[in-house]
């Protein structure tokens, strides 16, 4: 994980040294703006041309400045591309509508998708804002698109940015093997609804860490499907109903293995801090390693839930046992956690106080 994350640094540090000067060697939306003194447009065309040369390797990589401020209706950003890693550094403002009545008749699944783009590598210090705002109260949650999808995009590199008030889930992962997404900054008001940070279906060799996730599933309709090798790790969530969870659907036979949860530290508003509630179909090698969850009321010891998982905890502060039948496991006692527990972590803010509607710390559903 520590080389992953040396790599992705160097891509964003070295992008300008390498190319900053060079018109050679990347291209700018501008280059294809109608009308290069009006970014604040609809610039649907410009970008998706743009991106068309990128694929086409006319270029190394495609750039938008930190004083770039475009606005795109929904795109699909296709390949697969002749260009074997496609390279894209946002560094200014990409943003949806602001009105849904202005996404068009035809409201898509997604905002911004790729699809079928190999060893695709997104970087900046830039903002996406589909405005999900005028979304959550007015259009139903099974209506509304997601911000960004990738699909079919293997080898990828996701780093650096932010993404803001997503209608749904910010970030979707799916049919992908091979993904490394670190130091993002996914922003949703804690009252807006179901807009998960990042949902992983069907894919394989996932790793998440160092990101920001401050927001408000899985195997739909019977599917049978995998998720594997899952990394979360050196993560921050403030406000979020669950800060950590895998979410299936009931009786849609999702197998879910190798997940590895690392460095988690926070309080939790509920006496259940950890719940793995997988179906009969079992979860399989899932790791627990140094955690240390807290209950945020000061007479409340967290206790943990645990059925049909086979896990594997070090260094975690509370008692994890699982069972293999129908009956949930009662709330488990937590014990001293052990000195050896010093160790880098993911800081949460400390929770105010209980809530009724308090979820579990992490959790499988």
């Amino acid at each position: 994980m520590g080389f992953q994350l040396l790599i992705s640094v160097l891509l964003v540090s070295s992008f300008y040294a390498h190319y900053g000067d060079s018109d050679s060697e990347f291209i700018s939306v501008r280059d294809f703006l109608s009308d290069s003194g009006n970014t604040n447009a609809d610039q649907s065309q410009a970008i998706q041309d743009a991106w068309k040369a990128l694929c086409a390797g006319k270029s190394k990589s495609l750039v938008i400045h930190a004083n770039e401020v475009y606005t795109l209706l929904p795109q699909v950003f296709q390949g697969p591309c002749v260009a074997s890693n496609p390279h894209i550094q946002i560094d200014g403002k990409i943003e949806a509508p602001k009105l849904v009545k202005d996404w068009g008749s035809n409201k898509p699944e997604n905002w911004l998708s790729f699809d079928k783009v190999s060893g695709l590598t997104i970087t900046g210090s830039g903002l996406l804002d589909p405005h999900g705002e005028s979304w959550w109260s007015t259009v139903k949650f099974d209506s509304r698109p997601q911000a960004l999808q990738f699909n079919r995009c293997n080898n990828l590199i996701y780093n650096g940015l932010t993404q803001r008030n997503s209608p749904k889930n910010h970030i979707s992962i799916s049919n992908c093997i091979q993904a490394t997404l670190s130091n993002l900054h996914l922003i949703a008001p804690a009252n807006s609804p179901n807009t998960d940070g990042i949902d992983i279906s069907l894919s394989q060799q996932i790793n998440i860490f160092s990101s920001a996730i401050q927001t408000g599933s899985l195997g739909e309709g019977g599917a049978t499907e995998t998720v594997e090798n899952v990394h979360v790790q050196h993560c921050t969530f403030t406000g979020a109903d669950n800060a950590a969870r895998i979410k299936t659907w009931p009786g849609s036979a999702v197998k879910v293995s190798d997940v590895t949860f690392r460095y988690f530290r926070g309080t939790c508003a509920q006496p259940i801090a950890i719940k793995l509630d997988c179906d009969k179909i079992g979860c399989g090698n899932i790791v627990l390693e140094h955690i240390n969850i807290t209950s945020s009321s000061p007479q409340t010891s967290p206790s943990a839930i645990c059925r049909f998982a086979d896990v594997t905890s070090s260094f975690v502060n509370i008692d994890m046992k699982c069972v293999n039948h129908a009956d949930l496991q009662g709330p488990s006692p937590s014990p001293e956690l052990p000195s050896q527990y010093d160790q880098p972590h993911a800081q949460l803010p400390q929770a105010s106080a209980p809530h009724a509607q308090a979820r579990p710390f992490l959790s499988f559903l």
